[in-house]
């Protein structure tokens, strides 16, 4: 935004949210869920406002990566949903209080 002097606030307008909404989006520590229509009018509200446009505005150009070098998070526990369960399941069973009343009727 700062490269094409769009403001959030027209920014904001443009997509018929409010100024709160845009400064969340934009300040987010966690990639906010966007489907493709979500970013298909981002980018089109984007290519309307810049000033100084060389090329459109695409969905790659929204995302900027920073490697986490200190404390890389782990991909299993991120993307498993099974395995995060399983874990949380293991966790109770060692601090001594079954998760479920299926664990508890087992032991």
């Amino acid at each position: 935004m700062a490269r094409y002097s769009i403001k959030g606030v027209d920014l904001a307008g443009k997509l018929d949210i409010s100024t709160n909404a845009m400064s969340n989006l934009r300040n987010s520590k966690t990639m906010p869920r966007l489907d493709g229509v979500a970013l298909d009018l981002l980018c089109n509200a984007l290519n309307e406002l810049a000033q100084d446009l060389d090329k459109p505005i695409a969905p790659a150009d929204l995302l900027d990566y920073l490697p986490n070098p200190v404390n890389p998070t782990d991909a299993v526990t991120v993307f498993s949903l099974t395995k995060r369960r399983r874990k949380k399941r293991e966790q109770g069973l060692a601090g001594g209080q079954p998760v479920s009343k299926d664990i508890a009727n087992a032991s």
